[in-house]
């Protein structure tokens, strides 16, 4: 009910498909900014935290995890800091996510339409082929850029915000899956999610 006919709106003005859902990413974000302003708030006091963090660490040990989390958890406590805050702006977007997700793939306007290196937005685009296994026999360049830049976004996030344990490795998991799964699909999803994570890094 929003993107299609924000998607409509913008495809009056025949821009190259690609600047079209680069406004339309940039709009999302824009839209909002208002609901993740806390979450980033958050995010940058566990930056400000970090160096306390650390000495938590190096006092308590990794080894002992259970200890080193209590120890953590006193310290968000005292300063007011919510560490899931930083989850709130992937909530919010998850509507938008999967409404892209089934938008692209249907989209007839992407049909034969390039941009940059993509030579067809409506299907993916071919880095490399080898011979099929369990079925897929490319890897999509497009989708290797969206899942490089996820990982460089949870590794950024993981260093800033001290995170420890399995909570330190649960960020790297999801890239990786959805590196699989979108595979295949078109290349402007892929080049969506590109955008998307690019923004939220920034």
């Amino acid at each position: 009910f929003i993107t299609v006919p924000v998607f409509d709106f913008l495809d009056n003005f025949h821009l190259s498909y690609g600047i079209v859902i680069l406004v339309l990413t940039l709009l999302l974000k824009l839209v909002l900014s208002p609901l993740t302003y806390k979450s980033y708030l958050s995010m940058a006091k566990m930056r400000v935290l970090k160096p306390q963090l650390d000495e938590i660490k190096a006092k308590v040990g990794e080894d002992n995890a259970v200890l080193l989390q209590q120890e953590q958890m006193k310290l968000y406590k005292t300063a007011g800091v919510n560490p899931l805050g930083g989850c709130l702006p992937l909530v919010l977007q998850m509507p938008f996510t999967i409404a892209f997700f089934y938008f692209f793939p249907n989209l007839f306007e992407l049909r034969g339409e390039s941009f940059l290196f993509m030579k067809d937005m409506s299907t993916y685009d071919t880095l490399f082929t080898f011979s099929p296994i369990f079925g897929v026999n490319h890897v999509s360049l497009m989708c290797v850029l969206m899942t490089l830049t996820t990982l460089l976004t949870t590794w950024y996030n993981n260093a800033t915000s001290g995170a420890t344990g399995q909570m330190k490795y649960i960020g790297y998991i999801m890239p990786l899956i959805f590196f699989f799964v979108l595979n295949s699909f078109p290349a402007g999803l892929n080049y969506y999610y590109f955008l998307s994570a690019i923004l939220t890094f920034l």
